[in-house]
């Protein structure tokens, strides 16, 4: 069977989201560092977060960082872990969200915005899990595919709102909607178009291929509409 999926961001969103619950073990400790993907997996975990759990955001135009935010969330076996006792090890699973997604020599590849002169999540503790041997899950979706990644740093001249640095994920793995199709419904997708008008802005559509088509068609059905981001206060 086949079927033609338009997917918004959030519906995309809520894909993946719904497909890391299946796909990774929550007994370990999971790090879920800030994103707007990850806002979207608090929610199917049933953690509430009344402001967006993202640190950085393209919004009113410009490049953006949020004011106020929810401290890092570090799970284990459905509880919250204080963030301050929390030391990243092998045995530990660290989700990261990008900002950026490209093919290269077929594979998928991600890279993330840092506003922050320090590095921000990704020289703080990405680094650390790569270094330490941690599983590291980088959730992005087709909304961020960018032809080819271009190296740029906050050394710049002019921004508009906040200067950001590029920085490639150099190790992790890359799990957009076509990795989430196939472990939710055990069907294959790939990109068919991009772009939208008005609430479909930013969304996609697939080709979806196997037999649990009918039911990747009424989960966009329902969540394609349903935008869970909570409150954004910000810099610029």
């Amino acid at each position: 069977m086949q079927a033609q999926i338009f997917l918004t961001v959030s519906g995309a969103k809520h894909l993946i989201a719904k497909a890391l619950l299946k796909y990774i073990d929550f007994s370990k400790r999971v790090y879920i560092a800030y994103g707007s993907t990850n806002h979207y997996l608090l929610y199917h975990i049933g953690i509430d977060t009344s402001k967006l759990y993202a640190a950085g955001c393209n919004i009113k135009g410009k490049f953006n960082v949020t004011v106020s935010r929810d401290k890092p969330v570090v799970i284990q076996n459905g509880k919250l872990i204080d963030i301050g006792d929390f030391d990243i090890s092998s045995d530990d699973i660290f989700i990261k969200g990008a900002n950026a997604l490209w093919y290269e020599n077929g594979k998928k590849h991600a890279a993330v915005a840092a506003a922050d002169p320090n590095g921000g999540t990704y020289g703080n503790f990405y680094v650390k899990a790569a270094c330490r041997g941690s599983r590291i899950i980088i959730p992005v979706t087709h909304e961020k595919l960018i032809p080819y990644f271009v190296e740029t740093s906050q050394s710049v001249d002019f921004s508009t709102g906040g200067k950001i640095a590029m920085l490639r994920f150099f190790t992790g793995e890359v799990f957009s909607e076509t990795e989430a199709f196939k472990v939710l419904f055990g069907v294959d997708a790939e990109v068919i178009l991009s772009g939208g008008l008005k609430d479909s802005k930013g969304g996609c559509g697939f080709l979806v291929k196997g037999d649990r088509v009918r039911e990747a068609v009424e989960f966009a059905q329902k969540y394609n509409s349903l935008e869970i981001c909570g409150t954004i206060e910000t810099i610029y």
